[in-house]
């Protein structure tokens, strides 16, 4: 599940929901918990976005998607 891929990447560059939530312009952590959860996902435009925030290659979250 990508949640789960986001959420260790998060935790490995030791950042919390809000700092994450900060840097890609999320208004509060709660939108990053709902994704790290699974309630909601993301989509393929905000891969990039996600993978520059957590300083990995996009292709992290699409290799998981396709398994």
């Amino acid at each position: 599940m990508i949640g789960n891929i986001i959420k260790q990447r998060r935790l490995e560059l030791g950042l919390t929901q809000e700092e994450l939530a900060h840097k890609l312009g999320y208004k509060s952590k709660s939108s990053i918990n709902k994704i790290e959860m699974g309630i909601h996902g993301i989509s393929q435009s905000q891969i990039k976005d996600f993978a520059a925030a957590l300083e990995c290659s996009p292709t992290l979250f699409i290799e998981d998607v396709q398994h």
